[in-house]
């Protein structure tokens, strides 16, 4: 009798679950229906649309590098303080410009030579620092457009990334759905349900904060384009990058970022403005003065090798990173079509009754996040090399 019991209750078991299985999306990438990683639902000319219906503008990966020049905090701020440096060179060579005229055409003038000398100084410290703003400007100008198109290239990632996540929050949530069933008729404990349910609970977390990323990388785009937070907008997916050199030479490299940094520039003008000081308090007989500066020029030595040092370490890296950018996409390469194996022959196992439909879901994930992963190694290739492009010029970016 207690074993005809524990036959029906089996029995009862297979038929809930097989009712829970029925429930379950069964679909295989390439199928119409089937969305695909990369492409957002709604998308129109493979664009990143927004929640709503609103006509909008789709920006291509050009675009978004070439206005954000214009529109960047940085690239404003970094107008101001060249206006600002303009202005104190100007006030500083009219300062000097009476004095001297003042010293030489008055006999009873109070002016000495040394505030002339100080006068001088000024007024050169004030001319090189509009020059190092100016320069400042046109170096960020790049820069700032490097970090626009990376970040468009992020915002398409997040994209992929929630595509993923949600897929994942949907395997999970008839995770638990089975799991409740196998729990009422005895085949789960409550800590086995617990489980299912905190990993959904985390899986939702994850979305959330994939989706407030998103949000927070499309706003910064919205600076960069200079629209309203109420605008939306759509960037052209995939980008078309274009054409660029992949083939560089470090030593060369090394060689135009020493020649061309502008912190290295400063650090080197630290070093020969304090000798010419020096020197001038030594040919006027003030050695207490060429003294008490000598004292500073350790550091100044020190600042300036710590600069150098810097920057070769940073070529050092960037190169490091960029020689190894054909491996990882071939890695890249390699495990996508791994990933893609193991889908088909877990579909045709499920198809068979041997895999679940669990394990086939899961195989899709691996597939979609193995597409992930190749899209971003081919962006990296980009990304890299632009890093070392504009280490030629002496700009460093992150």
């Amino acid at each position: 009798m207690e074993q005809n019991r524990c036959i029906i209750r089996q029995a009862g078991v297979v038929m809930a679950l097989s009712f829970v299985l029925t429930l379950l999306p069964v679909a295989i990438p390439g199928i119409p229906g089937m969305p695909k990683i990369g492409a957002v639902p709604g998308c129109g000319g493979g664009a990143l649309l927004a929640a709503d219906e609103a006509p909008y503008r789709t920006y291509t990966f050009a675009e978004v590098g070439a206005i954000a020049q214009n529109n960047s905090n940085e690239i404003i701020r970094q107008k101001a303080t060249v206006i600002q440096a303009e202005n104190a060179k100007e006030s500083q060579f009219s300062n000097f410009q009476s004095q001297v005229f003042e010293f030489y055409s008055n006999p009873d003038t109070n002016i000495s030579e040394d505030s002339l000398y100080s006068l001088q100084e000024s007024y050169e410290n004030a001319f090189n620092n509009y020059l190092d703003a100016e320069e400042s400007l046109e170096k960020l100008k790049p820069k700032v457009s490097y970090q626009a198109q990376k970040l468009y290239i992020d915002i398409l990632l997040g994209e992929m990334q929630i595509q993923i996540q949600e897929m994942e929050v949907q395997r999970l949530e008839n995770e638990h759905e089975l799991a409740k069933v196998k729990t009422a008729f005895g085949v789960f404990t409550q800590t086995q349900l617990r489980n299912a349910a905190t990993q959904l609970d985390r899986a939702r977390e994850t979305l959330d904060s994939l989706e407030n990323t998103r949000n927070t990388n499309r706003n910064t785009m919205r600076e960069y384009l200079n629209l309203a937070d109420s605008v939306e907008f759509g960037l052209e997916n995939p980008p078309v990058i274009g054409p660029y050199a992949q083939t560089f030479e470090e030593e060369e490299v090394l060689a135009e970022a020493l020649k061309n940094s502008l912190a290295l520039k400063q650090a080197q003008r630290e070093v020969e403005d304090l000798t010419k000081r020096i020197e001038r308090y030594e040919i006027n007989g003030q050695f207490t003065q060429a003294q008490n500066l000598a004292v500073t020029g350790p550091s100044k030595d020190q600042a300036l090798k710590e600069t150098k040092q810097s920057l070769v370490r940073t070529v050092e890296t960037v190169m490091k990173e960029f020689k190894g950018l054909d491996a990882a996409l071939d890695k890249a390469k390699e495990s996508l079509y791994d990933a893609q194996r193991t889908l088909i022959s877990t579909s045709m196992k499920q198809k068979m009754g041997v895999a679940t439909i669990n394990e086939w879901k899961l195989a899709e994930k691996a597939v979609f996040t193995a597409e992930m992963d190749l899209f971003q190694a081919q962006h990296n290739c980009y990304l890299s090399a632009k890093k070392v492009i504009l280490l030629n010029d002496g700009i460093l970016v992150s």
